[in-house]
């Protein structure tokens, strides 16, 4: 067999050169923060004008029709909660602001780190010893073909697979090709192949592989992230860091 479904431990050596690595973190105000900052503004404008509004009604009243002092109360206390309101939403950003600063600082500890990762594309350097592979399968197949394609998608390796569901396969290649021979350094990528016991039935197959981190961010979701190469991983993507 050329795979197993053993976990793949933390010996293996990469040896690859280290990556320049992106701690660079931007300061712009996020939509959440421009709104506020738009809120707080419009509050100030309005209360304003609210005032002034307020003082030419009364300076001008009819003395035999004065103003009810219960709607006057009324709208001053609906522009005091409002005011409440927009300072709250802003301690509260604030508060997320540090949070966000906390978790950016623990997620610096990625930068440098190998790790693996639900993806198919993966880097062989030179010096490298054992990849950290593997696959796993939505059901359980009748057979599996496992293949290492090159950067132009030529099958370099085809080996065969464990067939069972629910359980991670290692993949163990030893970076040499069909005839036996050591393939040069490069970008490759994981292919699994199953076939199942019933015609024209789709087994899902999950490959896995590993990468070295060089950057951190967010996406546009605001889901941290972790750079390998140029593929952007979700953190709750990761599944071993090294």
């Amino acid at each position: 067999m050329a795979t197993t479904n053993t976990d793949y431990g933390s010996s293996w050596n990469l040896n690859q050169t280290k990556t320049k690595t992106d701690t660079t973190t931007k300061t712009t105000k996020t939509a959440d923060e421009q709104k506020l900052d738009t809120a707080v503004k419009g509050l100030g404008d309005n209360f304003e004008h609210f005032l002034k509004l307020l003082t030419t009604q009364m300076q001008n009243q009819d003395p035999l029709k004065p103003m009810d002092t219960n709607d006057m109360t009324k709208q001053l206390v609906d522009f005091a909660n409002v005011e409440q309101n927009i300072g709250t939403n802003s301690r509260l950003d604030k508060l997320l602001k540090l949070q966000n600063a906390s978790t950016n600082s623990t997620n610096l500890a990625y930068l440098g780190r190998t790790v693996t990762f639900e993806g198919d594309s993966f880097d062989y350097t030179q010096g490298m010893t054992a990849a950290p592979l593997a696959y796993e399968l939505e059901k359980s197949a009748k057979s599996v073909r496992v293949d290492i394609l090159d950067s132009k998608n030529r099958v370099v390796r085809s080996m065969t697979g464990e067939t069972t569901a629910g359980t991670k396969h290692v993949v163990n290649w030893d970076f040499k090709d069909d005839g036996g021979n050591a393939v040069q350094p490069g970008q490759y990528r994981l292919n699994i192949a199953p076939v199942s016991e019933k015609k024209d039935d789709i087994i899902k197959a999950t490959p896995f592989t590993f990468g070295t981190v060089n950057g951190i961010g967010s996406n546009k979701d605001g889901e941290t992230v972790v750079s390998v190469g140029s593929v952007e991983v979700p953190l709750s993507k990761l599944s071993k860091v090294y």
